[in-house]
């Protein structure tokens, strides 16, 4: 075993700079021992809670850039799986976590086999962007290239740097029937803060529509898609949200809800307070921890606990999390965030199932060369589609 002061020192030559590219390479090699890894992760998940600014060298930089694309496979219970990859970019930093994989140096090439593109285009991913259709019938677009006006009065970049309108600063034109709708397209995302001071935030293809000033008696919005809520505490005024045929009804939590169209359940995730959860004719309270799915045609309306609930909102976070996901589900996430079409060449896909962990910032070349590491799938762009198929060494 390997001294674990050593790591230490060694994880720190990284941190600052100064380790050489036979000293990276030593600092990968201990996740080779799975006593040593353990301190590994624990030392780079108490770096990625500072805010610092690492510096590389230009080789150092171009070592992590090839080993970020790809990840060694594994199969388990016949099952193609990648472990969970943790990437975090500073301005000129990366750390990768693996656990429990050694990337051979042999497999470190960038998107060798992987997939291939009819053209050089690179497909950039999502931004803050929607769509904003006013009371009177007025639309207007939301994204960087809004005017300084607009974002000096109603919008602005929250906490986490995600652009926010507020509709509590754009003042109603007509109060008795002043309902809004904030829509983000596919490759879109925006957070919207109501008049009642509840935070919303919007993931791809979604949308939420409330008034510009709530009603006496409840707060009621509806949505598509997946939103997050972060509503204000008023016991004397529930908060409803209609999503589908669900509603769910709050007096001031934290909450999530997925119910995009394509999805035959609508989930609802409890992260703090309490909620009241009602569909088909029934009604069941959420606790801190719980969700509920909603299924209107199998099984009607179950409760259970949230699988893992800090992966919940990567969404929010700036990062893609599939946690036993199929490919195919990967994919639809992946076209509502890139804007892309998606297509399977004839095969069985069922037990391409992934654990990973990236950031929505990387571009659909660099997402499709990770998930194509596991050496079971091969991706084909051409123009803004992506054709997947099964490796030739796995086809029949």
């Amino acid at each position: 075993m390997k001294e674990k002061t050593n790591l230490k020192e060694l994880f720190n030559q990284y941190l600052t700079g100064k380790a050489s590219e036979g000293e990276l390479l030593h600092l990968l090699d201990f996740f080779k021992l799975e006593e040593d890894s353990a301190l590994l992760r624990a030392l780079i998940l108490a770096e990625l809670e500072k805010e610092e600014t690492l510096e590389t060298t230009e080789e150092q930089q171009a070592i992590l850039n090839r080993v970020s694309s790809v990840l060694a496979h594994g199969i388990r219970n016949e099952k193609v799986r990648l472990r969970k990859l943790y990437i975090r970019w500073s301005a000129a930093a990366a750390v990768v976590i693996i656990a429990g994989f050694w990337i051979g140096l042999e497999r470190i090439q960038e998107g060798a086999g992987i997939f291939s593109s009819t053209r050089k285009e690179i497909i950039a991913p999502g931004q803050d962007k929607a769509i904003l259709e006013l009371e009177d019938g007025r639309i207007i677009n939301l994204d960087s290239s809004i005017g300084p006006d607009a974002k000096n009065s109603y919008v602005f970049a929250d906490t986490s740097g995600m652009m926010t309108f507020s509709s509590q600063d754009l003042p109603a034109t007509d109060t008795k029937s002043a309902e809004r709708t904030l829509r983000t397209p596919k490759g879109g995302q925006f957070a919207v803060l109501l008049s009642d001071g509840t935070k919303v935030w919007l993931n791809a293809e979604s949308s939420i529509s409330f008034p510009a000033i709530f009603a006496q008696r409840t707060r009621d919005v509806s949505i598509t898609g997946e939103v997050y809520f972060e509503v204000t505490k008023n016991p004397t005024k529930p908060f409803l949200v209609h999503a589908r045929q669900q509603t769910v009804k709050v007096l001031g939590t934290h909450f999530n809800i997925n119910a995009y169209p394509e999805n035959d359940a609508v989930q609802t995730s409890l992260l703090e307070g309490s909620v009241a959860v009602i569909a088909g004719g029934k009604q069941v309270q959420l606790l801190p921890g719980q969700m509920s799915v909603w299924q209107e045609n199998q099984g009607g309306l179950q409760v259970g606990r949230i699988p893992d609930p800090e992966n919940l909102l990567s969404w929010k976070e700036g990062m893609f999390c599939f946690d036993n996901n199929n490919i195919a589900e990967i994919m639809q996430v992946l076209a509502r965030w890139y804007d892309i079409e998606f297509s399977f060449e004839k095969g069985d896909y069922s037990n391409c199932v992934f654990d990973a962990m990236i950031p929505k910032k990387k571009s659909i070349q660099e997402v499709l060369n990770i998930l194509g590491a596991s050496q079971q799938l091969e991706f084909k762009i051409n123009g803004r589609k992506v054709i997947v198929s099964q490796a030739k060494s796995n086809r029949n």
